[in-house]
């Protein structure tokens, strides 16, 4: 069972068999009330652990907004630095309307940052404002045309298997 990985791998001396039975039906986006049944738990018990799981930081949880549903839509800049100021630059790049997310990546390009937009000229907008930015050397953008459902739960249970 995918459970046993997570207490095979002690990730975590406190977790027991049900905390890791919880934790990989909360990687398969599970509620609380979903979770209470299939363990056959009373749901307080599943809250109370849940609670604990999440304040203890083992597991985090993150509400994406679905911004096409918006009107809106989303790619990545690949941001290349002339000097070693990344973290100075990621932070301001971070502030610019637009910017949802930074990422500092260790390969081809310096800094990643997730773009929304509404048409090509916001997005037009933005790149300049970035390639005006003392020690911006180039910058090269995707837009998301699709995205995949989440296959997390199977790239963690690799991960602990090894």
């Amino acid at each position: 069972m995918r459970w046993k990985a997570i207490l095979k791998n002690k990730l975590n001396k406190n977790i027991d068999e049900i905390d890791a039975k919880i934790i990989n039906l909360m990687i398969l986006n599970k509620t609380n009330k979903e979770i209470s049944f299939q363990l056959n738990l009373p749901l307080s018990t599943i809250q109370r652990r849940t609670r604990i799981l999440l304040t203890s930081g083992l597991v985090t949880s993150q509400v994406q907004i679905n911004y096409y549903k918006f009107g809106f839509k989303t790619g990545l800049l690949h941001i290349y630095l002339k000097n070693g100021k990344i973290e100075e630059m990621a932070k301001i790049i971070y502030e610019l309307d637009g910017i949802t997310s930074i990422e500092i990546h260790i390969g081809n390009s310096d800094i990643l940052g997730n773009v929304i937009y509404k048409d090509s000229s916001d997005l037009f907008n933005l790149i300049t404002t970035i390639k005006n930015m003392n020690g911006v050397e180039r910058i090269v953008w995707s837009e998301r045309v699709y995205q995949s459902p989440s296959k997390v739960y199977e790239k963690v249970k690799s991960l602990l298997n090894t």
